[in-house]
């Protein structure tokens, strides 16, 4: 059976790009993270917000400087303790999302004691976080 150019030219074409997909595809995929350091944990809202100023401050004196290889480093063990701090953060202010939805809610059914409550409860939530 003789095949013509164009016939051939398709099949060259289709095996090489079925062939170099798999290649395309994982240069697609964000790379494995691996844990070099642990980030300081928190028991509260209060020690996530102590751990996230601390880190902060060292961040800012760390950028205000000549930012080195040891200035990299020092910033990249800083980011687990960030990237922890900010997603309990983000958990929290979920949570008082939640509570100002419920208090929205039952002012809707002018339900006073649990617009008090939750009210309460959110101010007390915030008041940690925005003072």
């Amino acid at each position: 059976m003789i095949m013509t150019n164009k016939i051939f030219t398709a099949l060259v074409i289709g095996t090489l790009t079925s062939l170099s997909a798999p290649v395309w595809a994982n240069d697609a995929q964000a790379p494995n993270r691996v844990a070099h350091y642990t980030a300081q944990k928190a028991g509260s809202i209060d020690e996530t917000l102590v751990n996230l100023r601390e880190a902060n401050a060292k961040l800012k004196s760390l950028l205000a400087g000549e930012v080195g290889e040891y200035d990299i480093h020092d910033i990249h063990s800083l980011s687990y303790t960030l990237e922890e701090s900010l997603a309990r953060l983000a958990d929290e202010i979920k949570q008082l999302h939640n509570t100002v939805a419920d208090m929205h809610f039952a002012s809707e059914g002018l339900n006073r004691d649990a617009v008090i409550d939750y009210g309460e409860a959110y101010l007390s939530g915030i008041g940690k976080i925005v003072q």
